[in-house]
């Protein structure tokens, strides 16, 4: 695989993402803690929470707080600490999370289907042959998308659960 090959690939698995996180009303958040000290002498000295894009355009006023906080505090080390979550279901966006699982799922099956309509559109134009219904490949492949789909639809009900939930303890 070449250096474009791979970087298109890339660019497309990052689409899919945003495409299943959209499908997925994900409302990405970030709660930042400044803080020193450790464990169970943790002081918590400021707190921000906010979207995740305004966390990466103003992280300059987290760095200034920062230095303002260790100023303040000169014997201390004063730290931060992230925690990035989906604001509508309350779900932590960390990779072993459950919705980073849901959300990199939802991707994989639109990669899948892409892959399968490629494969079918190949043989259709090269293999005179090529029957889509009798195809062991592509009936055992469609079989397992199945499932797939399956699951990531029982996982969809369980975050909307989840939210609906959230929302009516506010």
């Amino acid at each position: 695989m070449g250096k474009q090959e791979s970087m298109d690939g890339l660019f497309q698995m990052a689409k899919d993402l945003a495409k299943a996180e959209k499908e997925l009303k994900v409302e990405q958040w970030v709660e930042v803690t400044i803080y020193y000290g450790y464990a169970e002498k943790q002081v918590s000295l400021y707190h921000y929470n906010l979207p995740r894009e305004m966390y990466f355009r103003y992280q300059w006023v987290i760095r200034w707080r920062m230095a303002k906080l260790q100023c303040q505090y000169p014997k201390q080390i004063v730290s931060t600490s992230l925690y990035f979550y989906d604001k509508r279901s309350g779900e932590s966006m960390e990779v072993s999370g459950c919705l980073s699982k849901l959300i990199s799922a939802k991707a994989q099956i639109t990669k899948a289907e892409r892959r399968m309509n490629e494969y079918i559109e190949h043989n259709r134009q090269n293999n005179l042959f090529f029957d889509e219904n009798t195809d062991e490949e592509l009936v055992k492949f469609r079989e397992k998308l199945e499932r797939k789909k399956i699951e990531c639809a029982e996982c969809e009900k369980r975050l909307e659960l989840l939210v609906e939930r959230r929302r009516n303890n506010q």
